[in-house]
């Protein structure tokens, strides 16, 4: 079980009946999905288009353990998301997936850089933006392959 911060935020995804593979369960690049549709929303409410300072932002790494099989409900899925790592360009941001039923079904860590959007190059945060992300840092999540 992960500890995120107090400052965790949660966004309901809606699971599709075409979600579900051979298995008849869903399939892992639809848990991607999932998980991207959750971000997506989350960040939206987390950096406004008119913040100054924020830049665009590009996944460098995403990695995903699977904790059980995903099976289709017509209860929506939640995603959890928090920082679990502010660096000086780039933050890692945990999250979990919860089906309709609220088990954990999925885990998800990844880094986003910041990047200038005319030079492409990355560019360190303003301070407030650090601040803002320090607000939602939880704990990493707990992987596998680190244990």
């Amino acid at each position: 079980m992960v500890n995120p911060s107090q400052g965790a935020s949660e966004a309901l995804v809606q699971v599709r009946w075409a979600d579900m593979d051979v298995n008849r369960h869903v399939n892992n690049v639809q848990v991607a999905r999932l998980f991207e549709e959750g971000r997506v929303r989350i960040l939206r409410e987390w950096f406004t288009p008119d913040m100054p300072g924020t830049g665009a932002a590009h996944v460098a790494r995403l990695e995903i353990e699977f904790v059980a099989p995903m099976y289709y409900t017509p209860e929506p899925a939640t995603v959890r998301l928090w920082t679990s790592r502010v660096g000086t360009s780039s933050f890692d941001l945990g999250s979990e997936l919860r089906d309709g039923h609220g088990n954990v079904v999925a885990y998800c860590e990844m880094t986003t850089v910041t990047v200038d959007a005319d030079s492409g190059q990355s560019r360190p945060f303003a301070a407030d933006t650090r601040d803002f992300l320090q607000s939602k840092l939880g704990e990493p999540v707990p992987l596998r392959r680190r244990a």
